[in-house]
Formats: structure tokens, C-alpha cells, sequence
């Protein structure tokens, strides 16, 4: 929140600077426009991978209980801000700003190991056999089990636009902007169990995390056209722009073991890597891709007074080329070097380095209602 705070008055600011530069003689009538808008806005959910089921994938019978579905956070509340000043007749500029702000939705699921309960596995495609395989979360008078599944994701953007008056077509004005675009997309998908004895097996500690942490952001000059046409206080708007540039990819990831079972249960060791979180795909991942970001928007306002106005309205963005943090998991996995499938201590990987790290690209969108209130000085 406090990144998207510095960045929203940073934009103001440098948006406020050059138009006081322009004030003196550039206009014989100068004029700003602010305006705040909340923001309700859903976006493209997330196809996730088998976390946790009751047996062998493919297996006739076997259910996935946890993951394998469509995964969002939906709907997302924000706010957009954005400020405008007409340096002439005809030229002006414009800044905006937008920030949802993070959430999360995660699923649980849970077994007790008693008897009569049923056992939790997680399945995993074995790269020594290579097929579907699976590793126990939790096993009838032995151990039980408990998993958790958990998606973040926050979603920001700014744009410097200059903007140019077209000839009038009847009641209908027509502006052409381009300049500058920036956005965000920053994704976190985590997975969580928790494994331990049950009498009369000696009390321990087996639990284990993976993450993937996926970041877009975007660089890119846009072109777009807005129209306007006017009824007495009422007013209909509507928005088309193209933005073209970089999209830099950045994919986290990190997992862990935490047991006492590989010292006589004494003090909880850490261990790297989880289930799909492995030495062998761990680390920092970044490239650059280029991308396609187009918007449209429309608006319907009300004019309270001359310089006051309401308005309500929808607005649809699209991203090429964005990382989604679920798709980031290699489910393919070389049980030898993943103490947490064997239930052995580590030992040195025999055989394929996997899971591996490939980027997996995809789309993204955005749309939602916005209602605001603008000001014109």
C-alpha cells in the first residue's frame, strides 16, 4: 500500500509541475480537472494444478480435493485518480493513476488419520518412471494431514498522456491522446502442509511450503481516441487506447521443509524445498517479452453544476504476455532429491534435474464499474 501511495503522489506531483510550467501565457483560460473514482473491477482467474487428492490421477474413482480449478480473488475494490489541464484550446495533458490493492482466497483441506478417515496424497508426474505418482499427506493410524492452497494479487498503473482537440463532429467531441504507460501485475500462489504423527506415534514435525511469486510490469507508449457528446447536464463518454511495449517478467520462487524426523524428533530442521518447489527450480527468474495492452471505457455523467460532475462507468483491460503465479508450477518432479516425497533425508539428486523452471506466459484481463466524482477549476 505504501509503494502505490508514493507512486499515486509522485504522478500528481510530476503532473502538476509541468502544467504550472505551462500556465503563464500558455492559456487565455486555463483549466484543471481532478477526479477520484472507486473502482470494482474482476479479473481473469487462474488455472491451478492438483495439490492434493484421494489417490492415483487417472486412477478410476480418484477425486482431486484441492487445486485444479479456476482460482480469483473476485471482485477487487480500488481507485483510480486522474488530473487534467488544457494548456491550450487545443493541446493539453492529462495523468492518471489506479491501485486494487492486495487479496487473497484460499481452500483448505484436512484428514484426520484416524481410522475410517480417508488418506491424502499429493499427486506428482515421477520424472524416473516417468507417470502420474503420488507422496502421502496423511495415512490412516500413522500420520494425519492438512493442506492449504492460497492466491494474492495486487494490480496498479499510471500513464502521462498528452492530449490533442479534433475538429467538432456535431454534438460530439473527439480528442486524440498518446504518451506513456505503466502497469503491475504481481501474483503470489502459495501451497502448505502439515504432516504430523498421531499417537501412538512419537510426537514430530513435518510441514512444508512452496511459493511462486509472479511480477509483470509493463513499459509502453500508447495512442488512443476519447469522445464526448453532451444533453443538457447529462453526458455520454467513451475510451479506446493501444498501448505497445515491454513486459518484464520476474518469477520467485522458494520452498521448504520443516522436521524432526530426520534427527530422533529433536530440534525442527529446515531444508530446502517442498513438493513442486525444489533446489532445482528455486531461485530468481526474469525476462523480458514484449506486449500488447489495449483499454476501452465508457461513461455516463451528470453535471451537478458547471465545474461539478458524477459520472458511473465500465472499463476492460487487456495484457499479452503476463506470467500467472499458478501456472509457475512444474508438477513434474524427481522424487530423489525431495526429502519431502521420500521421507528420507536428503540425498544427492539421481537422475533429471526436476522440477525445472520454464516461463509460462499467458493473458490477462481486467474489467469492472467505476463511479466518481470530477471537478473542473
Amino acid at each position: 500500500m505504501r509503494q502505490a501511495v508514493v507512486a499515486a503522489t509522485l504522478s500528481v506531483l510530476i503532473f502538476t509541475g509541468v502544467a504550472s510550467a505551462q500556465v503563464s501565457g500558455a492559456s487565455a483560460n486555463p483549466s484543471f480537472t481532478i477526479s477520484a473514482e472507486a473502482l470494482l473491477w474482476w479479473f481473469k482467474g487462474n488455472a491451478t494444478p492438483p495439490l492434493v487428492s484421494d489417490g492415483l490421477l487417472g486412477a478410476p474413482g480418484t477425486k482431486v480435493l484441492l487445486g485444479d480449478r479456476d482460482a480469483d480473488t473476485n471482485p477487487n475494490p480500488g481507485f483510480r485518480l486522474t488530473a487534467s489541464y488544457d494548456l491550450t484550446a487545443t493541446w493539453g495533458i492529462e495523468s492518471s493513476f489506479f491501485y486494487i490493492p492486495t487479496r487473497s482466497t484460499s481452500r483448505t483441506v484436512g484428514s484426520s488419520g484416524q481410522a475410517g478417515s480417508t488418506d491424502l496424497f499429493v499427486p506428482f508426474i515421477d520424472a524416473t518412471i516417468p507417470s502420474e505418482n503420488v507422496t502421502q499427506l496423511s495415512s490412516r493410524t500413522l500420520f494425519s494431514g492438512r493442506a492449504r492452497e492460497e492466491l494474492s494479487n495486487s494490480f496498479l498503473g499510471a500513464e502521462l498522456n498528452g492530449t490533442m482537440r479534433l475538429p467538432t463532429l456535431g454534438p460530439l467531441r473527439m480528442d486524440a491522446l498518446a504518451g506513456f504507460r505503466y502497469l503491475r501485475l504481481r501474483e503470489t500462489y502459495t501451497f502448505k502442509t502439515d504432516s504430523p504423527n498421531i499417537p501412538p506415534q512419537p510426537a514430530d514435525v513435518f510441514q512444508t511450503r512452496d511459493e511462486f511469486d509472479a511480477t509483470n510490469n509493463f513499459y509502453g507508449l500508447q495512442a488512443g481516441v476519447r469522445a464526448r457528446a453532451d444533453w443538457g447536464p447529462l453526458f455520454l463518454s467513451g475510451l479506446v487506447k493501444v498501448a505497445l511495449g515491454a513486459m518484464v517478467q520476474s518469477v520467485d520462487i522458494d520452498g521448504q521443509l520443516l522436521t524432526n524426523d530426520f534427527n530422533n524428533f529433536g530440534t525442527p530442521l529446515t531444508f530446502a524445498g517442498g513438493y513442486f518447489a525444489q533446489p532445482t527450480n528455486i531461485g530468481s527468474h526474469t525476462r523480458t517479452a514484449f506486449s500488447v495492452v489495449p483499454e476501452a471505457g465508457l461513461t455516463l455523467g451528470y453535471r451537478i453544476t458547471p465545474g461539478l460532475s458524477v459520472f458511473a462507468g465500465y472499463t476492460f483491460l487487456y495484457a499479452s504476455n503476463v506470467v500467472r503465479a499458478p501456472q509457475q508450477v512444474n508438477r513434474q518432479i524427481n522424487p530423489t532429491g525431495a526429502p519431502a516425497i521420500t521421507g528420507n533425508p536428503p540425498r544427492t539428486l539421481v537422475g533429471a534435474a526436476q522440477p525445472s523452471f520454464t516461463f509460462n506466459a499467458s493473458d490477462f484481463w481486467a474489467q469492472g464499474l467505476n463511479v466518481g466524482v470530477a471537478y473542473r477549476f
